[in-house]
């Protein structure tokens, strides 16, 4: 007896397990303990050779569940395509197990017995097709699961649902799908009241071949069966809330079993349609907020769904196009702007799906376009513009292969249609929607013209090529007018761009009439596109000095956005041109209640006990303005808080709204700062200026204290221990791992060093030259050795001590207390496709400033900066640094530009402003060492700012200390050629140090070249015309016959460009319009 129990517990194990290859011999040994045992050895016998013989069986999952879960509209409702389970009918094998068994039926059974052998001999002839005797097998067993077995104590349970997953499937053959979801659902709540709370309901079982995943996979496993055909049965019935959650309740308990791929196409079958009824649901009411969990569960399905992808595909052969990940990468695209999945965390979880489908797919361009998105909204510009090269090259490749088919098509009189279609072309409208992301991206991110132009141009051409080859649009669609004007739009603000930096006459006139042509046609063609009417109205005040258009193409402008800025700031400049301060203040109040850090900027003035200036009347602006906003006048309109950026969740009180838009709320704060000096003197700019720096905190705390290695996208995800592969398994809707190990999917289906294509390489540079690339800390910080800039003998801040924002963290916002920290390695990377193909569209370097230089010098022209204690001080050091910079070629540099470099780089370049407004108050008011001082601090924030450098020349020419302003300004020029401020600042410095034939020549330079709108610049060049002028005449002040027209000529000049230069003045702005560019 002891030896049979034995056996029979061996039995039950190897039946749990599968290992159907063992149980034969145990079946033989309980037969030689006793031979009552016989019957029961035959029963095990045979049910063991069936599972051989079913683990044996070749057969292609995909083929087999290649349109599960499919609806179908009928007129009953939606119907859904639910498989059965893969059968072998006509299988000889099959007969001669089940005559075997037909044995055992002849022979005296006990009850147990009797229940194993009609489960065993219906699964024989379950798996032979033959379902009405399947049935008549087992409709007289019991529905429920009784006492606990003494043949087979854990193994009854599998048999229990074996036989309620086949009297299931058996009423749905005939019909009756109510009655078979009534019995899955007895079967699992059974099943499940029989187990412990920490076992798993699917465990797969099979031999060492069934096992596996691919063409050997087992054919049913009962218990994954039950689960889902439960909840397919109530989506089916109509019962979607019941449905959707049993659904998610199946992926969740297959996403913990061993080994991962099993039923993975089946799986990814129930996640494709988990995800389509969520989104249909989310789709009927897009006005209802999306809750946090069912977002993090929408992004965990899409994550779970790309690894399942990875299980069952590997990278493609050739013309292999793996259909189902682009659809996939499409569906992510399409839900995350769904559910407003607008954070960086998720974001970055978009991001790794589109990195592993651009493996999956080799580098598709219908990935790279979703890819390109999602590196801009992540922020990582330099990575986006790599991708967009590989992109368009992709593209080009495919447009030549679809022309050459449309050739031969029409030669051989097939039709077009058919030729593009079988080569798989990115669709046009793609195309040109890409060119149009991808032009935004090169002139607002990374300003830079060339390659926009070139992008536009490419599209443009495209659409030429369109329209040359199917003037009727039989086979592609027209443009949409939208396109074309967002194209000319681009255009037309790149040269722009272009016309602001040529130093030639002739070349900025053709760039400006360009930009003001294509910017007008982009307005014309799409009234509704705001961008076209801000830069039409940048351009005519920057480039013709067009006030009253610029002004009225400013107005439409926000008429179609208040909530943007942009226009509002220009339009205050507009007016401050006009000398018309008190109507700029007025639009100033009225746009930064527009904003949503309106609130935040409320709380600073109420905290400064100042809520007056917050209760300040505006009513009636916007009528008199003429800009027809709705509400404009009314303040308590528009102070509501909107929704962060897609509609769906708020913001949180701590951050309000995006650091963009703090940014474009704190230059339009700072623009009033300014004209409230104009107005109400000096002293009243001073006493605002703390509630700038408390705004400052709040705005660009964030990205101050943000950490230095998740700028861009490789870094974060390498850092941020996200892995596609692993799928945590607990609650998706709670958004976290639950109780269970995190699986990994077969190292066979997975690279161990994660190939994608991603951003891996980086420049290996000396230790000692490895400096932060953008933001954070110093980028040309000067060393302890330095003799400029003494830290310890700065003199004392006149402004308020500013303290970081609690979202920041930290201490104080000094300069002086960030230290000089040399980050590990410079931040220089390419994505993968570059790596194999470097393209030369994917620069985002401007002609005049090349996007990779050496630094090696401007370290100490940057430490240098404050030595003008003397004469000698700097004339020769500084100029031997400024040779030696260029001499110097030891360090390989290149910027990597991201959204948070951006923003880093801003916050210094803000925080220097905002100190050099205060200097500028502190000088006006004759306070010369609280002006040094201001200086000091805006040097301090931002070393490499040649601002701050000009203003500490301006200084020391106050002070008659000549030498140490000229040393100032070749400084400030050498950091930036297109300063005017600091070029003006160097001629005037030559003019009075005797050198007038230096500062003429600097002089008529500037004015030709990028200072030919500054008054100053026309002002001192008349100056010095008229004096050359009078040095013409004799001693006496007479002059010879030839010499007199001479002398008339430079006198005319002289007067002309006084002329100009006081036209100009009249129509200076407050702030130069330049820094609303890009």
């Amino acid at each position: 007896m002891r030896n049979q129990s034995a056996a029979l517990r061996e039995i039950d194990a190897a039946r749990c397990v599968g290992r159907w290859s063992a149980v034969g011999p145990l079946a033989a040994r309980l037969t030689r303990h006793e031979s009552p045992g016989q019957v029961f050895s035959l029963i095990v016998a045979s049910e063991a050779e069936l599972e051989e013989h079913l683990a044996a069986v070749e057969w292609d999952p995909q083929e087999h569940w290649k349109d599960e879960g499919a609806r179908h509209d009928a007129q009953d409702g939606a119907r859904l395509t639910v498989r059965y389970p893969m059968v072998i009918s006509g299988s000889g094998r099959l007969g001669a197990i089940e005559k075997q068994l037909r044995q055992a039926g002849r022979q005296t059974m006990t009850e147990e017995e009797e229940y194993q052998y009609k489960v065993v001999l219906a699964k024989v002839r379950f798996h032979a097709a033959d379902f009405a005797q399947c049935k008549g097998a087992i409709e007289s067993l019991p529905v429920t699961i009784g006492g606990e077995s003494s043949l087979s104590p854990a193994y009854a349970k599998q048999l229990y649902m074996a036989q309620m997953v086949m009297r299931g499937i058996a009423l749905e053959m005939d019909g009756d799908l109510a009655a078979a979801h009534a019995v899955y659902e007895t079967a699992v709540r059974e099943f499940r009241s029989k187990l412990s709370p920490q076992a798993a309901v699917v465990v797969p079982r099979g031999s060492e071949a069934g096992s596996g995943p691919g063409n050997h996979e087992e054919l049913v496993n009962w218990p994954e069966e039950a689960l889902y055909r439960r909840a397919m049965l109530s989506l089916a019935l109509g019962d979607k809330a019941t449905g959707l959650r049993q659904l998610e309740s199946y992926i969740c308990h297959m996403d913990g079993a061993i080994p991962a791929t099993f039923r993975a196409f089946r799986r990814l079958r129930a996640n494709r349609l988990y995800m389509e009824i969520v989104r249909q649901g989310l789709a009927a009411d897009p006005a209802a907020g999306v809750p946090r969990e069912l977002r993090s569960s929408v992004m965990a399905s899409h994550r779970r769904h790309m690894a399942l992808l990875k299980a069952l595909y590997a990278f493609p052969k050739a013309n292999e196009a793996h259909a189902e990940v682009l659809d996939a990468v499409d569906c992510a695209a399409q839900d995350w702007e769904l559910v407003g999945a607008f954070s960086r965390p998720d974001s970055l979880r978009l991001l790794e799906i589109m990195y592993e489908a651009a493996h999956l797919t080799h580098n598709s361009p219908r990935v790279l376009r979703h890819l390109v998105h999602a590196l801009i909204r992540f922020g990582d510009y330099h990575e986006a513009s790599l991708a967009l090269g590989t992109y368009r090259m992709l593209v080009e490749r495919q447009l030549e292969g679809a022309k050459k088919a449309v050739s031969a098509a029409a030669r051989e009189g097939t039709g077009a249609r058919g030729a593009l279609d079988t080569n798989n072309v990115e669709s046009i409208n793609s195309i040109l929607r890409t060119a149009v992301v991808g032009a935004r991206l090169f002139f607002v991110h990374l300003a830079s013209a060339p390659e926009c132009l070139s992008l536009v141009h490419f599209a443009n051409g495209l659409i030429e090529d369109v329209d040359a080859r199917d003037p009727k649009h039989e086979v592609m669609p027209e443009v949409p007018h939208a396109v074309k004007a967002q194209l000319a739009l681009w255009k037309g603000a790149a040269h722009g761009l272009l016309a602001q930096r040529s130093r030639d006459p002739d070349n900025r006139a053709d760039h400006h009439t360009a930009a003001l042509q294509l910017l007008q046609q982009a307005a014309a063609q799409c009234p509704d596109l705001y961008d076209a009417h801000y830069y039409l109205a940048l351009e005519q005040a920057l480039g013709a000095r067009d006030i009253a258009a610029a002004t009225e193409a400013a107005k439409q402008a926000v008429a179609l956005d208040p909530r943007r800025l942009e226009a509002w700031h220009l339009l205050a400049l507009l007016s401050t041109a006009r000398k018309d301060f008190a109507k700029a203040q007025q639009i100033c109040d009225v746009a930064m209640r527009q904003s949503e850090w309106w609130d935040v900027y409320c709380e600073i003035e109420q905290g400064a006990q100042e809520a007056d200036v917050a209760e300040q009347p505006t009513g009636g602006l916007g009528l008199g303005l003429g800009l027809g906003v709705p509400g404009a006048g009314d303040a308590a309109a528009t102070t509501t808080t909107p929704a962060t950026a897609g509609g769906r969740g708020t913001a949180t009180a701590a951050t309000p709204g995006s650091t963009e838009s703090g940014m474009d709320f704190f230059d339009i704060a700072m623009t009033r700062l300014a004209i409230e000096g104009r107005l109400n003197g000096y002293n009243a700019c001073l006493e605002a200026q703390p509630r700038l720096f408390a705004l400052y905190g709040r705005v660009y705390g964030p990205a101050i204290g943000s950490a230095d290695d998740i700028d861009t996208a490789s870094s974060a995800m390498e850092g941020g221990g996200g892995c596609i592969d692993a799928l945590a398994i607990g609650s998706l809707r709670a958004g976290r791992a639950g109780p269970v190990a995190r699986r990994r999917l077969s190292s066979s289906q997975i690279s161990g060093k994660r190939s994608l294509a991603r951003s891996l390489a980086r420049s290996v540079l000396p230790r000692h030259a490895r400096y932060s690339s953008h933001g954070g800390d110093q980028l040309f910080a000067p060393s302890a050795t330095d003799d400029a800039l003494p830290q310890e003998a700065r003199p004392a801040s006149p402004g308020p001590r500013l303290e970081r924002d609690s979202t920041g963290g930290g201490g104080p916002l000094d300069a002086s207390d960030d230290g000089h920290k040399q980050a590990e390695s410079p931040k220089r990377q390419r994505s993968m496709p570059h790596l194999r193909q470097p393209s030369a569209s994917s620069s985002a370097a401007t002609p005049e400033t090349p996007a990779e230089a050496y630094f090696d010098g401007l370290v100490q022209i940057a430490g240098r900066a404050g030595s003008g204690s003397g004469a000698g001080a700097g004339a020769g050091g500084r100029a031997a640094a400024v040779a030696g910079m260029h001499g110097s070629k030891g360090v390989y540099y290149t910027a990597v530009l991201t959204r948070l470099g951006r923003q880093r780089a801003e916050a210094k370049r803000a925080l220097c402003a905002l100190w050099l407004s205060t200097a500028a108050a502190f000088a006006a008011l004759q306070r010369p060492g609280e002006a040094a001082g201001a200086t000091s601090e805006a040097l301090a924030a931002c070393p490499e700012s040649p601002e701050a450098l000009t203003m500490r020349g301006r200084l020391a020419v106050a002070q008659s200390k000549h030498m140490s302003a000229l040393n100032e300004f070749h400084a400030a020029v050498s950091l930036e050629a297109n300063n005017i401020r600091a070029s003006v600042g160097l001629a005037h410095v030559e003019y009075l140090l005797g050198r007038r034939d230096v500062a003429l020549g600097l002089l008529k330079n500037i004015t030709r070249a990028h200072g030919w709108s500054d008054p100053e610049a026309w002002y001192w060049l008349g100056r010095l015309e008229r004096e050359l002028a009078l040095q013409q005449a004799g001693p006496d002040g007479a002059a010879d016959a030839r010499g007199e027209a001479a002398r008339a000529q430079t006198l005319a000049r002289a007067l002309e460009y006084m002329e100009y230069a006081l036209d100009l003045e009249c129509s200076q702005p407050v702030r130069p319009f330049s820094i609303l560019r890009p």
